[in-house]
């Protein structure tokens, strides 16, 4: 009770402070208000819009268990539903993941361990966001952002092998819960739009309120430009990205690789928002923290796989771009590495869980 009761002042005194810098601070409220509008229509929505969409369709459909069941074993899933979800949300990102996890739990589909199981595996940024945007946009090289992707991916397999032994085992009774098989709806294009679109709106709210809040805490205190970064990527990952890349070498790519792992507030509240209450989210901020010692690790092993320097004509107009693709062996490179983490998390199992049967 006293820790609940200590919890409500803090947050009293967090939104009492809020309106004051909102009040004492007008324009730098209008101006994060503006960057975080002007954030959701030039990057958040056309990076994960799309996606959510193709990922709305992807869970309708009944995938063959050829695909799901091998992937199922190796991570040691009890739903071939969480395979599918899993799949998903790799390509649709933590939105898309937190919301299938609370689907299928309030559905009675999963169990509380896939659940967990699933968060740590499938809570990442979407291809959409870090190839396109961080690595394209932001540090101009999209094999980059693909390595960013892959390394992701690879430290949230390794985050959850470490976090295996704390996970659920058996519900309340010392009976391992079964979940309950249910047949899939067809999911129609429009159905998957007005979803992906209810969801984005969810989405750009949290990054507005804490653009706001950035935006108002940075001008009460002016800080320097690393430290600004710092601040920027703990209220909002895109916004925070941005303020690391803008910083440039080294800086800016462990800052993101950092914002990437970490999250920011406004993540965290959207997660807070899709999931509900449905899963506790304990596990996910341990695995988070391993993330963001694992991720600048991986990347760091990574780069020498991408080309340090790139040979352009010198006759070329200044406005003509080079364009490239990622090298052969940089690529079989990160298939390899990818599937080497697979069975580095297989080997991590204490043990695999007994497959349910109806």
């Amino acid at each position: 009770m006293n820790h609940l009761l200590r919890r409500q002042w803090l947050e009293m005194a967090a939104l009492a402070l809020l309106c004051l810098g909102l009040l004492s601070r007008p324009q730098a409220a209008a101006q994060g208000f503006a960057d975080g509008a002007r954030l959701c229509v030039g990057s958040l929505l056309p990076a994960l819009f799309p996606f959510m969409v193709v990922c709305e369709l992807l869970v309708g459909m009944a995938l063959p268990k050829a695909l799901l069941r091998p992937q199922a074993r190796l991570l040691g899933l009890q739903s071939e539903d969480t395979a599918a979800a899993l799949l998903a949300s790799w390509l649709g990102g933590y939105a898309v993941c937190a919301r299938l996890t609370a689907q299928l739990r309030v559905a009675g589909r999963i169990s509380a361990r896939d659940a967990a199981l699933l968060m740590m595996l499938g809570c990442c940024s979407g291809p959409g966001f870090v190839v396109g945007y961080i690595g394209g946009l932001l540090l101009g090289s999209t094999s980059l952002g693909a390595l960013l992707y892959a390394g992701q991916l690879a430290a949230n397999l390794l985050a959850a092998g470490f976090c295996l032994p704390m996970l659920p085992k058996a519900d309340a009774h010392g009976v391992r819960e079964v979940p309950c098989k249910k047949e899939k709806q067809e999911i129609s294009l429009p159905t998957a739009i007005s979803s992906a679109a209810s969801t984005c709106l969810d989405l750009c709210g949290c990054v507005i309120f804490f653009r706001v809040a950035a935006g108002v805490l940075l001008s009460v205190a002016p800080l320097p430009d690393s430290a600004a970064a710092c601040v920027s990527a703990a209220c909002e990952i895109t916004a925070g990205c941005a303020a690391f890349a803008a910083l440039g070498g080294k800086a800016a790519l462990y800052g993101i690789c950092l914002a990437m792992s970490l999250l920011g507030f406004s993540v965290w509240g959207q997660l807070r928002l899709l999931l509900q209450g449905r899963v506790p989210m304990r596990m996910l901020a341990i695995s988070r923290l391993l993330h963001a010692v694992l991720f600048p690790l991986l990347v760091r092993l990574l780069l020498w796989a991408l080309p340090q320097e790139q040979t352009v004509f010198s006759t070329l107009a200044p406005r003509v771009v080079p364009m490239c693709r990622l090298p052969p062996d940089a690529a079989v490179f990160f298939f390899f590495f990818f599937f080497l983490c697979f069975f580095f998390f297989f080997f991590l199992m204490i043990r695999r869980p007994p497959r349910s049967t109806l």
